[in-house]
C-alpha cells in the first residue's frame, strides 16, 4: 500500500500563509511531474498503429497529469508563489521514490509498457484510500483495503488550509496563470486560480480524476478515475455502468488487450552513460533528453510570468514522442563491453543541464 510521510500534512495544517505553503505546493508540482515520465514511457513504448486502446487510456492519464501540474502550479501562482521546473533535482533520479514521501517502498520505474508495470506501479502511484471492489463481467476480485492516506489526503488538507487562510491570501497575479483553453478545453477543468472557491474546485478535479470516490469510481466527466482506468489494463475490458447491480459498474465493455509483441523491449531503467559514446545509441538517447530539458525548461517560462509560452511547451511534448520512437527502434549499444543484453535504447529523461 502506498503511504504519505504524515509531516508533510503537519506541515499543511501548521501553515500560517501563503508563504508557507509555497514549498509544500512546490512538492506537489514535483509529484505530479514525476508521474509523467513513467507514464510517457510506457505509452511511448507502443509500437506506432498498435495497442491502440491501451495507447488512448495512458496518453489520457498524461494529459489529465500535465492539467493537474498546471493547476498546482496556478495555485503557487495565486498564492504569490514561482514554481521551478527548470533545475536538474527536479526531476527523480529512476528508479526513485515519489515526493511528499509518497510510497516508502515503491520504486517508481521507467520501464515499457507491462502489466506489471501498470499493476504495480502506476495502480500503487494512482490507488485511493479504499479501492472499489468492481467485479469483471460477473466475477468479483476483491483487493484488500488500504490501511493508510493517500495523495488525495494531502490535497484534502491544502484544500482545508486555504479555506482558514482565506480569500486574502491569494496576491498573485492571474495574469500569469496559465488558462490554455486549447490545451483544456474544458471549463469546469481549467480555470483562473483567484480565491478560496476557485482553489478548492480546482483541488477537487486533482483528486476526483486521480483517485474518484469512495462510493463512483467514474470522475464528474464520466470517465474513470485514474486508477480504474489503469486497472481497465490490467482487467482486459472497459469500466462500464451496470445500473441496478451492486456494485453499479462492471469491468464488461470493449476489451482492452495488451499486445505484448508490438511493444518496443527497452532497457530497464536506462541511463544515458550506459550506452557506448559516439555510437547512435547514445546520440539519441542524448538528444531525446535535451528535448525533455527544453520541454521543463519552457514549462517553468510558461510558469513564471509567459503563460503564452504554452504552445511551443506542447510543441516540444509531440517533438519528444518522434524522438522517443527512434530511440526505442536504435538497439542499445553498450559501454559496458560485458553487457550482452538484447535490448533496445532506452528513455531515461535525464535533465541536462548543458546545451539547451
Amino acid at each position: 500500500m502506498i503511504r504519505i510521510d504524515a509531516r508533510y500534512i503537519e506541515d499543511v495544517h501548521d501553515a500560517r500563509s501563503g508563504d508557507d505553503l509555497a514549498p509544500l505546493l512546490q512538492a506537489a508540482i514535483e509529484l505530479e511531474h514525476a508521474t509523467i515520465p513513467p507514464y510517457l514511457c510506457a505509452y511511448f513504448s507502443l509500437k506506432n498503429a498498435s495497442n491502440t486502446a491501451v495507447g488512448d487510456i495512458i496518453r489520457s492519464i498524461v494529459v489529465e497529469e500535465m492539467l493537474h501540474l498546471t493547476i498546482a502550479s496556478n495555485l503557487m501562482i495565486s498564492l504569490g508563489g514561482k514554481p521551478s521546473l527548470n533545475r536538474p533535482d527536479f526531476v527523480p533520479d529512476y528508479p526513485d521514490g515519489l515526493p511528499l514521501g509518497i510510497g516508502q517502498h515503491l520504486r517508481v520505474h521507467l520501464r515499457k509498457c507491462s502489466l506489471r508495470q501498470v499493476r504495480e506501479v502506476f495502480m500503487k502511484i494512482e490507488e485511493p484510500e479504499h479501492p472499489i471492489d468492481i467485479p469483471v463481467v460477473l466475477e468479483a476480485e476483491r483487493a484488500p483495503a488500504p490501511e493508510f492516506a493517500t495523495i488525495g489526503a494531502f490535497y484534502l488538507a491544502l484544500a482545508d488550509k486555504i479555506q482558514t487562510l482565506g480569500d486574502a491570501a491569494f496576491i498573485g497575479k492571474p495574469a500569469h496563470q496559465v488558462v490554455a483553453s486549447r490545451w483544456f478545453p474544458d471549463p469546469e477543468e481549467m480555470f483562473a486560480i483567484k480565491d478560496v472557491k476557485t482553489a478548492v474546485q480546482g483541488i477537487t478535479v486533482i483528486i476526483d480524476q486521480g483517485e474518484g470516490t469512495a462510493t463512483n469510481p467514474f470522475d464528474d466527466s464520466g470517465a474513470p478515475a485514474h486508477y480504474y482506468r489503469f486497472e481497465e489494463i490490467v482487467k482486459g475490458r472497459r469500466l462500464i455502468p451496470r445500473p441496478g447491480a451492486t456494485p453499479p459498474y462492471v469491468y464488461g465493455g470493449d476489451r482492452v488487450e495488451l499486445e505484448v509483441q508490438n511493444v518496443w523491449d527497452m532497457d530497464d531503467d536506462p541511463k544515458a552513460a550506459k550506452y557506448k559514446p559516439g555510437s547512435l545509441s547514445r546520440h539519441r538517447a542524448d538528444q531525446f533528453n535535451y528535448s525533455y530539458t527544453r520541454l521543463l525548461n519552457s514549462l517553468h517560462r510558461t510558469f513564471n510570468g509567459h503563460p503564452e509560452e504554452l504552445d511551443h511547451a506542447m510543441g516540444l511534448m509531440f517533438e519528444l514522442r518522434l524522438l522517443a520512437q527512434q530511440v526505442l527502434a536504435t538497439p542499445a549499444e553498450w559501454t559496458d563491453p560485458a553487457a550482452t543484453a538484447d535490448k533496445q535504447t532506452g528513455l531515461s529523461f535525464e535533465y541536462q543541464a548543458l546545451g539547451v
